[in-house]
């Protein structure tokens, strides 16, 4: 028996294939079938990192002087009129200022055009610094973490990659992360079944009526409707990152077909450790 309204078709033209479980990109919300409904895998351009996002205007203070176009990342004002010049017109004449020498003028403001700068390159050192900061954070995680994890050591080294997975709270006030690895060809099914095995928590997966252990991110949204990427394919779609922190907890059984809100209390996301 045929079933003609059953299913939709893969919105990849080269593939437009049939499937009865299709899948909506939380991104462009079109419909794909299970092996285009990752990001990567249907090139989505609206994925954050493809998606060009408008450029905010820096702010800008314009000259008073009369004329003048010319605008500067910071305010000079002048302490007589208490208006904003320009490096150029910083010396403009007020009458209750006293005249300075062409010389002087030129000195005042190579003086400003100095100040300029030394602000501006104390905002990119600063810039460079948090972002060094932030790389050098990651790596010092993910050294710690290598130190204390554990998972199946068959998977061979270049093939790890590390989580912290914070188990289910089953009523609990707190629940501490543990340090796994996994390999990056593993499924996220797969994951989920070494992780529930190695934090001896009760996997009832193999039973649909029964409720069901996934992953989320620490926002309490899930990584993933399905359980058929790799992990490889979440890293490279942006999902996930080697060191990244996660959570394992249970869902209502037909609960798992939503990645784009939120699924778990918010009040609860505080009750999950991930102190390295």
């Amino acid at each position: 028996m045929e079933f003609p309204d059953a299913g939709e078709h893969c919105s990849v033209t080269d593939c437009n294939s049939l499937d009865f479980l299709p899948v909506k990109c939380t991104h462009c919300s079109s419909v794909f079938c299970k092996n285009h409904f990752s990001p990567v895998s249907h090139s989505c351009s609206q994925v954050p990192d493809n998606r060009v996002i408008e450029k905010k205007a820096a702010e800008s203070f314009q000259c008073s002087q009369e004329g003048c176009k010319d605008g500067s990342p910071l305010e000079l004002r002048c302490e007589v009129c208490s208006r904003h010049f320009c490096p150029a017109h910083r010396h403009h004449g007020c009458t209750d200022a006293p005249r300075m020498s062409k010389s002087a003028q030129a000195a005042a403001v190579r003086k400003e055009f100095r100040k300029i700068k030394e602000e501006t390159d104390k905002q990119v050192q600063e810039r460079l610094r948090k972002a060094k900061n932030r790389a050098l954070a990651n790596k010092i995680k993910l050294m710690k973490m290598k130190g204390s994890a554990f998972g199946d050591n068959h998977i061979p080294t270049v093939d790890r990659i590390f989580i912290a997975i914070a188990p289910p709270l089953l009523g609990k006030e707190k629940s501490s992360a543990r340090c796994i690895f996994f390999s990056k060809d593993w499924t996220l099914g797969k994951m989920v079944d070494s992780a529930a095995k190695r934090l001896k928590v009760e996997n009832k997966n193999d039973r649909p009526n029964e409720p069901q252990l996934t992953f989320f991110t620490l926002d309490g949204r899930l990584v993933s409707p399905v359980m058929d990427p790799t992990l490889s394919s979440l890293i490279a779609s942006g999902h996930l990152v080697d060191g990244d922190s996660l959570i394992l907890e249970y869902v209502s059984p037909g609960k798992i077909d939503d990645e784009s809100n939120p699924y778990l209390d918010p009040q609860s996301l505080s009750k999950y450790s991930f102190t390295i």
